[in-house]
């Protein structure tokens, strides 16, 4: 199984496919030119709670054509999110697969919003806050979803949050957060606040990062045995 590694700009060699990319960050020519030719998995911003700029999300579909497009979504609100995902459509020229980010407050909600994506998706992304709700897995169990997944970020346990056999992985800044914090993944207990995609060179300790990736896809790849 994939472990898409989401890494700060300055440190983008640690960045692995599936890649994320954020359509937010293309204003910088490094992060922009070292995407420009990898099959990208294009979102708008990594900051939460999710509320998607539909006109940075269409700039940034312009500058890379990528694979793969993550739908708007906004955290929790299926009703805004499929508002912003008919809003993008009207707009939208490209060619890229759509991955539609499931969103919801309980079940219901979230069935209402899944029985939207799965008519103009192939692929349903889900996202670290809906571990609020219930655990990814029994979302999918629960709700009969039969359509590839992909897992967004990990909210708080990177041992238990690992996606099923059947799913295209996970993206995480995960392990680059914890090395932010001088911490090795198996001192995950606080989440580790956001990345920061501007961290200067020479301000992570590079064996940490690489032990705490290393470690993290060898979790993920012997789950998905």
């Amino acid at each position: 199984m994939k472990t898409g590694i989401v890494a700060p700009i300055n440190y983008l060699n640690y960045s692995t496919a599936p890649y994320l990319v954020y359509a937010e960050f293309l204003t910088s020519s490094k992060y922009l030119n070292y995407y420009r030719s990898k099959p990208v998995l294009l979102d708008t911003s990594p900051v939460l709670p999710r509320k998607s700029n539909l006109e940075v999300l269409l700039e940034g579909v312009r500058l890379l054509k990528p694979k793969r497009i993550i739908l708007p979504s906004k955290d929790y609100s299926p009703r805004n999110t499929i508002g912003l995902v008919q809003s993008f459509l009207r707009e939208y020229r490209g060619s890229g697969e759509l991955v539609g980010v499931l969103q919801g407050l309980d079940l219901d909600s979230l069935l209402v919003c899944y029985n939207f994506l799965r008519d103009i998706c192939g692929i349903i992304a889900l996202p670290s806050v809906l571990e609020k709700i219930a655990g990814r897995e029994e979302i999918i169990r629960d709700l009969g979803m039969k359509e590839p997944v992909l897992y967004i970020e990990v909210s708080s346990n990177p041992y238990r949050e690992i996606p099923p056999k059947n799913s295209l992985g996970i993206c995480t800044s995960y392990p680059i957060r914890l090395a932010r914090d001088l911490r090795e993944l198996e001192e995950y207990r606080v989440t580790p606040p956001p990345l920061d995609f501007y961290i200067p060179d020479g301000k992570l300790i590079e064996e940490l990062v690489e032990s705490n990736i290393e470690e993290y896809t060898e979790i993920v790849r012997k789950e998905a045995r």
